[in-house]
Formats: structure tokens, C-alpha cells, sequence
């Protein structure tokens, strides 16, 4: 699990048919201290209405990922586990 802070939302005009209905947001990584590390934002589908400069713990586990949207054949790797209450 990582700890990240949302810094925008991802738009595609085409995507797998399992990621219908997701919000799908740009996630960069950071440290404890709010602190961005180096690593280039990702995408993640979220699950729990995140917004643009919340901080939130993100899952990494394409399996979990997969169950969430209920497709075991779905591209989706992260989705967001929960919003940290700042």
C-alpha cells in the first residue's frame, strides 16, 4: 500500500469495458511528511469519491484491483483503499 496524494483525474476516451463507472485519478506517491517522491504520478480507480489534493492510501495489488471491478481479465492494477482525513 502506498501513500499518495491526488493530483488530477485521468480521462480516456477509450478504456476496457471493466472500468465503466470508475473515476480514475492521477496518484503521486509521497513520504509521511507530505513530501513527493520522485516517481511519476499513476493512475488509480477510486472507490471512495477522492478529490484533487486529498492524501489517500492506494493499493497496488492488480488481483484485489481486478476484484474490485469483477473482471479477472481487466488491465486495472491500483485503486484507492482509503481517503486520509487531514
Amino acid at each position: 500500500m502506498l501513500l499518495c496524494r491526488v493530483v488530477g483525474r485521468a480521462v480516456a476516451t477509450h478504456s476496457h469495458a471493466s472500468l465503466d463507472g470508475f473515476k480514475m485519478l492521477l496518484c503521486q506517491q509521497e513520504d509521511a511528511d507530505g513530501k513527493a517522491l520522485g516517481d511519476p504520478p499513476f493512475v488509480a480507480i477510486d472507490l471512495f469519491g477522492a478529490g484533487v489534493h486529498q492524501r489517500v492510501f492506494v493499493s497496488t495489488d492488480g488481483i484485489g484491483a481486478r476484484g474490485v471491478v469483477d473482471d479477472e481479465h481487466s488491465p486495472v492494477r491500483n485503486y484507492i483503499q482509503g481517503v486520509i482525513d487531514d
